[in-house]
């Protein structure tokens, strides 16, 4: 089975139908990355998927388990993690004191005797791990707000595995970087594969062709195909799309 499927998902603004009965499937293991123009709908399908936004029809299942009316904190819970298009972080505290509240707000606290937080070595451990495994650990004790915007978006993403999920979403890593950064982030979603699947949308081309072991292409808040790098590559209808003309059959 799939870890997780989206059955006939329909949202709708008024008159206009933002998601049109979108089928998608994400396996596990899988990098999945969710394409498309500007318009396409993909940020209103994400937020259906987190929680943010509530379907008018379809179903959302993770695991086997349908969380369609979950709310996005139970989202969460169930398995679910989020890095946004815009970086969320603590810009004012250091890096280690963003990831100590992230792992103390998933693994919670003891509160014993209301002791400082930094004495509890479960925490410490969990901040530091994530740290290294972002490539982070020589920047623990440096102010979030101060680190280049490639190193932000990897505090981003280390935020989010605080969560443990099975299926991370994560929203244009690349927006706003230079080569250097962007090959960075192309490493470290690479490297995390092996522990979680993963739903990118990204615009950065060359990024998702090297990523992604399945793409879904959404034109107008329909899914147009869903194959392999080399068959969305050579799709004409695809091809029409990022050219900017009307793909026969799809206008």
């Amino acid at each position: 089975m799939s870890l997780f499927r989206i059955e006939g998902l329909v949202k709708r603004f008024g008159g206009l139908l933002a998601t049109d009965h979108v089928n998608l499937t994400v396996e596990r293991g899988e990098v999945h990355a969710l394409i498309g123009p500007n318009g396409a709908g993909k940020t209103t399908l994400v937020n259906l998927i987190t929680g943010l936004l509530k379907a008018d029809a379809g179903r959302i299942l993770l695991d086997e388990k349908d969380i369609t009316g979950f709310k996005d904190h139970q989202r969460v819970a169930a398995g679910m993690s989020r890095c946004f298009q815009v970086t969320r972080v603590f810009a004012k505290e250091t890096v280690h004191d963003n990831l100590m509240l992230a792992a103390q707000a998933h693994a919670g606290s003891s509160l014993r005797f209301m002791a400082p937080r930094a004495t509890e070595r479960g925490l410490v451990e969990r901040a530091v791990a994530l740290a290294d495994r972002v490539g982070l650990g020589s920047e623990r004790h440096r102010i979030a707000g101060t680190l280049p915007h490639g190193a932000q978006r990897a505090l981003d993403v280390a935020l989010a595995l605080a969560a443990e999920p099975k299926l991370l979403l994560l929203d244009e890593p690349m927006a706003g970087m230079g080569p250097d950064e962007s090959a960075r982030m192309v490493d470290l979603i690479e490297s995390l594969r092996e522990s979680m699947a993963i739903l990118l949308i990204e615009h950065d081309m060359d990024a998702v062709f090297r990523l992604a072991d399945r793409l879904t292409v959404l034109v107008q808040g329909r899914v147009l195909m869903s194959g392999t790098a080399d068959e969305v590559r050579g799709h004409p209808d695809v091809q029409a799309v990022y050219l900017g003309t009307e793909a026969e059959g799809h206008a």
